[in-house]
């Protein structure tokens, strides 16, 4: 009779690891759940069963070269692409046990090899798949760990997964429009910086050499764009240092508690950009929120792993208290409206839907919308910065442009009159 191994967690939520006989993976797992437990992952002994064609479409993420090349260290770009592949070998029927095992062994990218290696040891100790998630911190997020432990206990982490993937898909669309957007203003900004420079280091000098050498007198336009020059040459190198001093004094500062909640309560308040970061912070706590609900998860849990989805500490700080309110007895859509961090009209969507009783439905309609609103923003708000850093480079390229103009002038009627 074949022999199983397994990781199931008891009634007390501890880790059991274990063999058992029984004549398939079916019956093994019917043992289990009469012993009150529940299982994690069922492998046959020195087994690894996979149907036929069912690893047809993931040839292009899997290699038979086991070598172990250097590795970088594992960050959180790491985790799309992990998830995108796991969960693709889970919509095979695999399951998550042996998908990890499969992939530490034939993955082809390093950095996931490396990182399906460290979950698989993890899941072979008898720890849960969120329990091996939480050991990498650097790649997953709090919240797609509380994401993934509420896809365990409702025995839903396909779809938990699933969802995951777009969520994070999502995310990196809108960093991506960002990106794109924000790359024209910044070459502008950098080819006004290199032509500041080949004026004032390399024109500016020349021409008041030469109206020196000629006994003229510079226009005022031109002493002035002559005394930056000399400043920036003279003082620059100390102006950069202070700044570097500054930003890491920031740095510094931010990494402790009271730091990190004064920043992020500060970017809030910066005009533009902090709007981005409530409204990105608020899709993510909704989607998150709604997930864990329609997984069976319980309001007031669900509201704490949410909160942990929050990377802003300022805007956790408000949903606590959010939440306490909630336990209070407040309905969902007045703790959502003390924040102070929603928008009417989402707000009024929310209630309508919470009035029928079933608020994911709601939520997810909510997290259309801010999904809608950051979108709409983001293309307003980078057409504001495109034209004032046109107009800004503009400006400066005049003033520079007319100080030399000035100055030429100026030698051509000291040569006139000589």
């Amino acid at each position: 009779m074949p022999s199983f191994t397994y990781s199931a967690k008891d009634l007390n939520g501890d880790s059991v690891r274990g063999s058992i006989d029984a004549v398939n993976r079916k019956v093994a797992l019917q043992k289990l759940t009469a012993q009150k437990l529940r299982p994690l992952s069922v492998n046959e002994t020195n087994e690894l069963r996979v149907g036929k064609g069912g690893l047809s479409g993931f040839s292009s993420l899997f290699s038979s070269n086991s070598s172990k090349p250097k590795v970088k260290a594992l960050n959180r770009s790491v985790a799309l692409p992990f998830l995108t592949g796991i969960r693709e070998l889970l919509n095979c029927g695999i399951q998550s046990a042996d998908a990890l095992r499969m992939m530490s062994t034939r993955l082809s990218d390093p950095q996931q090899k490396l990182l399906a290696t460290n979950l698989w040891d993890e899941l072979r100790q008898g720890r849960s798949l969120s329990e091996a998630f939480r050991k990498q911190p650097k790649v997953f997020h709090e919240s797609v760990v509380s994401l993934v432990e509420a896809g365990e206990a409702t025995g839903n982490l396909k779809n938990v997964l699933t969802r995951i993937v777009e969520s994070m898909e999502e995310q990196k669309a809108i960093r991506g429009k960002l990106v794109a957007a924000l790359s024209y203003p910044c070459f502008l900004i950098l080819v006004a910086i290199g032509l500041v420079f080949l004026f004032l280091f390399s024109l500016l000098p020349r021409i008041e050499g030469l109206l020196a050498s000629l006994g003229g007198n510079l226009p005022a336009s031109t002493k002035i764009l002559i005394a930056t020059a000399d400043g920036l040459l003279n003082y620059g190198w100390i102006a950069a240092i202070g700044i570097a001093l500054v930003v890491a004094l920031l740095v510094s500062w931010r990494k402790s508690p009271a730091g990190r909640f004064k920043f992020d309560a500060l970017l809030l308040r910066i005009p533009g950009a902090g709007r981005i970061v409530r409204d990105t912070q608020i899709l993510q706590f909704t989607q998150t929120l709604s997930l864990l609900l329609e997984n069976g998860i319980i309001m007031v849990q669900a509201l704490a792993m949410a909160e942990r989805s929050l990377s802003n500490y300022s805007m956790r700080s408000a949903f606590s208290e959010a939440r306490t309110k909630v336990v209070e007895g407040v309905a969902l859509s007045t703790a959502f409206k003390s924040t102070g961090y929603f928008e009417d009209m989402a707000l009024d969507v929310f209630t309508v839907g919470e009035n029928t009783g079933d608020v994911v439905p709601g939520l997810r309609q909510m997290s259309r919308q801010y999904s809608e609103m950051i979108d709409k923003f983001v293309k307003t708000l980078l057409g504001f910065v495109s034209t004032g850093v046109l107009l800004g480079v503009f400006a400066m390229v005049g003033m520079i442009a007319f100080g030399i103009i000035s100055a030429v002038f100026q030698l051509s009627s000291s040569l006139s009159a000589g």
